[in-house]
């Protein structure tokens, strides 16, 4: 992947495409548009794998809302959206299991279509949460953009239930006119609240783990290895990435904490989790997501009893593992590896 500007917020050309295309859809010329901002898109055409600055994108959505005078027209994107728009995380997240465990791999994958955000998942009883912010150093970042993704992310899950799969709620954490507010609820099929103090998509945890009929676990392991190889490339001088590679390269062999990951460092802890909240991470999310990655591969080799298993991811017993590897897939690993 290439960066048309190092070191910046970006996201992937594929995004641009499908932007482009919307924009289109009402007479408006989109390769001209772009070129404004100093974007070309004849580059995404090309490679569809190069990245374009969040910054010059949020000019982009500003310049096509006045051209085509619809205020929603992160909603136009969905006519048009694909799997393959999230480029390859996409493709797996449709292959997974069910929704929930797509949307694990969203998390895991979300800087492949953009390092602009921070997404994680949240626990509020029998819900789920999917939480997005935009840290303040990486704006401005579009509110279309939000949008956007919040509704592709709930086309791509009606793509793999039915069209009539909506979230409980939805929350965004800016304001928008009652017409917009409107549109919104008429396209989630739910409550859509502007102006709160969070923006998220709120689930129902038993509806997100219904199979589905594209369900193909052999390609999204796959993907997996694909993807994860491009992000140790997109992302090797980030703080935040060789964290997560001693992690991956010592988890099954030693227990990890914050201190003893922070002192093969050469540094406090007190330094590490600094420079990784800078990067809008935090070392428990880091070390919560490698254990997931690392158990559900040893899962699903089968190699392993799950006792073993459970005691190399640093749980107290199997009984802690299954809970925890029954809320990141929503099956029993078991069930999983049946």
């Amino acid at each position: 992947m290439t960066t048309l500007i190092p070191k910046t917020p970006s996201t992937i050309g594929t995004w641009a495409l499908l932007m482009a295309k919307s924009i289109e859809s009402y007479g408006v010329d989109a390769d001209a548009l772009f070129a404004e901002t100093g974007l070309c898109l004849e580059e995404a055409r090309r490679d569809s794998e190069t990245r374009f600055p969040v910054r010059q994108m949020a000019q982009v959505w500003e310049l096509a809302v006045t051209r085509t005078g619809d205020p929603c027209i992160a909603l136009t994107l969905t006519r048009y959206f694909q799997p393959s728009t999230y480029s390859a995380p996409g493709l797996a997240m449709v292959s997974s299991r069910n929704v929930l465990e797509g949307l694990q791999r969203c998390i895991r994958y979300f800087r492949h279509t953009t390092d602009v955000a921070h997404i994680e998942l949240q626990e509020q009883g029998e819900q789920l949460a999917l939480a997005i912010s935009i840290p303040p150093q990486n704006q401005p970042c579009a509110i279309e953009a939000v949008e956007a993704y919040c509704a592709t992310a709930v086309r791509l899950f009606r793509l793999m239930l039915d069209e009539e799969f909506c979230p409980d709620r939805v929350s965004f954490e800016h304001d928008a006119p009652a017409e917009k507010a409107r549109a919104f609820r008429d396209f989630f099929g739910c409550d859509v609240a502007f102006g709160e103090a969070q923006t998220q998509l709120l689930f129902t945890r038993s509806t997100l783990v219904k199979p589905h009929m594209f369900a193909n676990p052999a390609l999204a392991a796959s993907l997996d290895q694909w993807i994860t190889e491009r992000l140790s490339h997109f992302t090797e001088s980030q703080f935040a990435t060789q964290v997560q590679r001693y992690l991956l390269d010592h988890l099954l062999f030693e227990p990890l904490d914050a201190e003893s990951v922070a002192s093969q460092l050469n540094m406090s802890v007190r330094t590490m989790q600094r420079r990784l909240k800078k990067e809008g991470i935090s070392f428990n999310q880091l070390l919560n997501e490698c254990r997931h990655h690392l158990a559900i591969k040893l899962v699903a080799e089968k190699n392993l009893p799950l006792t073993e298993i459970a005691h190399m991811l640093g749980f107290a017993d199997q009984s802690s593992f299954t809970r925890a590897f029954r809320q990141w897939t929503g099956v029993s690993p078991k069930q999983y590896s049946a």
